[in-house]
């Protein structure tokens, strides 16, 4: 029993920044959803978590290009079953979100969780991060709804700060609980075949109720799974070419976060993003509006085609040593 809450205690800490940065950070539509909708979303990053957790410790994903091919299937499935707007108009639709902003909510989500259950406090590299992370979602929360066709509604800055500064401050909590029960051995982050049953299980009936509700067309929805099993199937095949090392290394065990350090972090990121959203523009746009949506677009074009390159010179550079 002590292992079973050991291993859901953290992979809810992780769901908890997950949702965190994936419907605040990169601002959604929160505001819209009602009570229904929250508990629904809830299992839905829970099985993201879980699932995510498994792999990484699985394939010993640890360096950048494992880690973005994660957070690229992550990115996909956000922008099918929650945004639903990864098919809404193809390839376009895949770039800014499914491709360009969720696969960084994923990796700013881990580093975050691996900050606070690592038991360090935050650095100046780590400042820094909320400063620039901070000042990109005043941008995007003021900016962004004129540029989105109506998937994210517009917010007043002071209701996103304050929702989105209270959400990280449970994070915080919610990490202190699970860190009571520390996971202590690699293979507690994997899933039992009852527990991949059950976490795959969530993602099919959100993608049945999608497609029920008519959100999802099916060359659509064949192009995504398509993208993410090869995205799954390039972390399989190239499993050899990694260590045994993984991102979860540095916590197992977890240990209790050190709450100054998160405060100071959550602080920064605050007051980035009301400066953020305080830069001048006129109308539905301004410059740095679009900068930053150019920069996340350009960033989902470019991010898979180079790792691919990456991993297969690695590969081809593997294969030239052991013919040696």
């Amino acid at each position: 029993m002590m292992n079973i809450r050991a291993r859901w205690g953290a992979r809810i800490s992780f769901a908890a920044l997950l949702l965190t940065f994936s419907e605040l950070v990169v601002w959604q539509a929160p505001g819209d959803y009602g009570l229904l909708a929250w508990l629904g979303l809830a299992p839905l990053y829970l099985a993201f978590s879980a699932i995510a957790l498994d792999l990484i410790a699985r394939l010993a994903a640890s360096d950048a290009p494992s880690l973005l091919l994660l957070a690229g299937a992550y990115g996909l499935a956000n922008g099918t079953l929650i945004s639903h707007v990864a098919t809404r108009d193809l390839p376009l639709s895949l770039l800014a979100r499914p491709l360009g902003a969720q696969p960084l909510a994923f990796l700013g989500a881990l580093a975050a969780w691996r900050l606070l259950l690592s038991g360090r406090g935050a650095r100046l590299p780590h400042l820094l991060a909320a400063a620039i992370i901070g000042l990109a979602w005043g941008v995007w929360v003021r900016w962004a709804p004129g540029a989105s066709d109506g998937t994210i509604p517009p917010v007043s800055e002071a209701t996103g700060l304050i929702v989105s500064g209270l959400a990280l401050v449970a994070c915080l909590v919610i990490a202190r609980l699970a860190a009571r029960t520390p996971i202590t051995r690699r293979e507690d982050w994997l899933l039992a075949p009852v527990e991949w049953a059950g976490a795959a299980g969530v993602l099919v009936i959100a993608l049945a109720i999608r497609r029920a509700q008519n959100d999802l067309s099916s060359v659509g929805v064949g192009i995504v799974l398509t993208l993410i099993a090869f995205m799954l199937g390039t972390l399989v095949a190239t499993r050899a070419l990694r260590g045994d090392r993984s991102a979860l290394d540095m916590l197992t065990p977890p240990r209790d976060p050190l709450a100054a350090g998160w405060i100071a972090l959550v602080a920064v990121f605050l007051g980035a993003g009301w400066v953020g959203a305080a830069l001048p523009g006129s109308g539905d746009h301004s410059t740095q509006g679009d900068l930053l949506i150019g920069l996340l677009t350009g960033f989902g074009v470019l991010w898979l085609p180079v790792v691919s390159a990456l991993i297969g010179v690695r590969a081809f550079v593997q294969l030239a040593r052991e013919q040696v």
